[in-house]
């Protein structure tokens, strides 16, 4: 069953913003892209709220994704996949609840 999302997130969904625009290209794999976009380095990492929007978005059934945030092999996968283009404190919040 799909949650709703909260406000502010249903607001970047309609209005395609930055927020969406960096939650969606995790989800699709297409993170290259967004990182080459931004022109601030500390901006060019996936954070803890890119991924709690990505989260939201597939808890929604907005979006698809190979990737599933709801199990350690999934989180795993994630950390993985993407690697140091994960902050620290996003590879962390991945796994925490698993820890």
């Amino acid at each position: 069953m799909a949650q709703p999302l909260n406000p502010d997130d249903m607001q970047s969904l309609l209005t395609h913003d930055r927020r969406y625009q960096r939650a969606a290209a995790i989800l699709h794999d297409q993170w290259q892209r967004v990182s080459a976009e931004e022109d601030l380095a500390y901006r060019q990492q996936i954070t803890v709220d890119d991924l709690r929007f990505a989260k939201a978005l597939l808890a929604s059934e907005t979006l698809t994704s190979p990737f599933d945030f709801d199990h350690y092999a999934g989180a795993q996968q994630l950390r993985q996949h993407y690697g140091s283009q994960l902050t620290s404190a996003a590879q962390n919040w991945l796994v925490q609840k698993y820890v």
